[in-house]
């Protein structure tokens, strides 16, 4: 349990500066080349491109754990990895928290405006971008984000560890 936990510290770690660091860098390349691409999607794009890191660190559990007990039946294949996915969730919700607190305490607002910006260039009344303004404040305020976070972190884990489990578990001797 011990070295699962690592596993899931670790990738946790990875995780968040990816995705903190990958935003920032692409919201900064976006601004200063022109790009006009969406902060919400690049955040998007942030998000699916840090998929493959969880999945190698639950990975990675997994096969410690085989490796330290023997064997591993699909039950503690994903029972591992969904200590290893809570533990990635944890991790970067914290971090959004930091991030969203400390690092960039002007985030909600940045993504708010990026959005109203869309919203006026889809030809969007100033009434319509107002109300719409209103959900989007409320999806970016410090604690949606860090709701995103675990959850999103969760379900991703959870079905990375059901598919990778499949293929770890120890084979059935016949």
């Amino acid at each position: 349990m011990k070295s699962t936990l690592k596993f899931g510290l670790v990738t946790g770690l990875i995780s968040s500066v990816f995705l903190f660091g990958f935003f920032s860098l692409v919201v900064w390349l976006n601004e200063k080349n022109g790009w006009g691409m969406q902060a919400e999607n690049i955040r998007g794009i942030g998000g699916l491109l840090s998929i493959p890191i969880q999945a190698i660190g639950i990975y990675m559990a997994m096969q410690n754990t085989k490796k330290l007990t023997g064997m591993l039946t699909y039950g503690q294949a994903v029972k591992t990895g969904l200590l290893v996915a809570i533990t990635i969730a944890v991790i970067v919700a914290i971090f959004s928290f930091l991030y969203c607190q400390l690092i960039n305490p002007g985030y909600a607002e940045f993504m708010v405006k990026d959005a109203q910006k869309a919203m006026a260039a889809n030809g969007e009344s100033q009434q319509q971008i107002n109300q719409d303004s209103v959900m989007v404040s409320k999806q970016f305020t410090t604690g949606a984000q860090v709701m995103m976070a675990i959850v999103g972190q969760f379900v991703t884990g959870l079905i990375i560890s059901l598919i990778i489990g499949l293929f770890i578990k120890t084979k059935s001797q016949k």
